[in-house]
C-alpha cells in the first residue's frame, strides 16, 4: 500500500463551517472517486480538551487531516494525474492554504 497525508489549514476567506462542510460534501466526493484509491480517510481538528493527551501544542492551527491510500505509488502517481487528479487539485485551491499544507508519505500499520 502507499499512503500519503496531508495537513492543512483552510483559506484565510472560508470560516470553519465552510470549510468543513466544503471539505465533506464536495472536496470528498471528488477525491474518492480517484482511480486506484483503496481508502481516503478525512480528519477535522477539534478543540484540545481532556483526554487529548496534553502534547496538543500547534495541532490546533491546522484544520484537517487527509489520508489517501493507493494500491502503489504507481497507482497513486497515476490517480494524481488523471483527469480526476485534476479536479481534486482544482478543488483544493478553492478550499486549502496550500502554503502551509504539510505532504507526509507514510506507512500505515494497523496495531489494533
Amino acid at each position: 500500500m502507499h499512503s500519503i497525508m496531508f495537513i492543512f489549514k483552510r483559506k484565510p476567506d472560508l470560516t470553519i463551517e465552510e470549510f468543513y462542510y466544503h471539505y465533506e460534501h464536495v472536496h470528498g466526493p471528488i477525491a474518492k472517486k480517484l482511480p486506484g484509491l483503496v481508502e481516503y480517510r478525512q480528519h477535522q481538528t477539534r478543540a484540545a480538551g481532556q483526554g487529548d493527551g496534553g502534547y496538543v501544542g500547534e495541532a490546533n492551527q491546522y484544520d484537517a487531516v487527509s489520508v489517501y491510500t493507493f494500491e502503489s505509488a504507481e497507482a497513486a502517481e497515476s490517480a494524481w494525474i488523471s483527469a480526476i487528479g485534476d479536479e481534486v487539485e482544482e478543488d483544493t485551491q478553492k478550499l486549502i492554504d496550500t502554503a502551509t499544507m504539510i505532504t507526509l508519505p507514510v506507512t500505515v500499520r494497523n496495531i489494533f
